[in-house]
């Protein structure tokens, strides 16, 4: 038995799904992309070789825009080049040949050989059972209420839930990612695979720290791939059969 199927039990509180839908992806039409105007001075316009797709989730509200004034605001040039919304519309800010740092795993050479998507999504929520609990940016002690799921900011979010009941990265419940957005992404991640020749195959292994995803291992891989204190993106059971999905087209 595969040893993540062991650690990680969901509870899937959406539609159930009968039959894999991503059969019948195809590359992304680049005329789907919505073009931001992003300033120039906020990535590197250099170009080099793609070798991995590293998917993010924002950990933020309801649409695109709160994130890219969040980005223009650093003068880090932290920012990936596409975010989808939850209506699966992907936002280009740049091409997907240059780059900036949103790995934060003190490797310049992995930013630049990589590209980032984010999906638009609050990330890990806590459960409110009534009482006091330490919110984070800016923290803040708030009495939570019972049933109630807050994000990381300490604001109360109605969204649909996926729980995890061991625990994934900390946080029992995320919230889901939308079944657009998922299809959205598999478009640009075949549409990648086209451009830069990125493989498909499904690391079984990009659900924790990976050595070969640190170590520069072509592929498609996830934040937590690089990082133990981020819990982006999370193994919705969707977005790993779209994954798997993709890997089948390479045999």
């Amino acid at each position: 038995m595969n040893i993540f199927k062991k650690i990680y039990f969901w509870k899937n509180t959406s539609n159930i799904i009968t039959k894999n839908i991503w059969n019948d992806l195809k590359p992304l039409d680049p005329f789907k992309l919505k073009n931001i105007s992003f300033p120039d001075n906020q990535y590197f316009k250099e170009e080099y070789k793609k070798t991995q797709i590293i998917i993010h989730h924002t950990i933020s509200g309801d649409g695109v825009n709160g994130d890219i004034n969040s980005w223009e605001a650093t003068p880090e040039k932290i920012a990936v080049c596409i975010i989808i919304d939850r209506n699966g519309i992907p936002y280009q800010l740049f091409s997907s040949k240059y780059w900036a740092y949103h790995l934060g795993c003190n490797n310049t050479w992995l930013d630049k050989h990589s590209i980032g998507v984010e999906l638009d999504n609050w990330g890990g929520l806590i459960l409110g059972d009534g009482t006091n609990k330490l919110f984070d940016n800016p923290p803040k002690n708030i009495k939570t209420e019972p049933g109630k799921f807050y994000s990381y900011y300490g604001n109360i979010v109605n969204v649909p839930i996926q729980q995890y009941y061991n625990n994934f990265r900390g946080y029992y419940y995320f919230e889901r990612y939308t079944i657009d957005q998922i299809k959205t992404l598999g478009e640009l991640i075949l549409y990648w695979n086209l451009k830069y020749n990125i493989p498909l195959t499904y690391n079984e292994n990009m659900w924790d720290i990976s050595q070969e995803a640190l170590g520069g291992k072509p592929g498609i891989w996830s934040h937590i791939s690089y990082r133990k204190d981020k819990s982006d993106c999370h193994p919705q059971p969707e977005l790993i059969e779209m994954l798997k999905s993709l890997s089948n087209l390479n045999k």
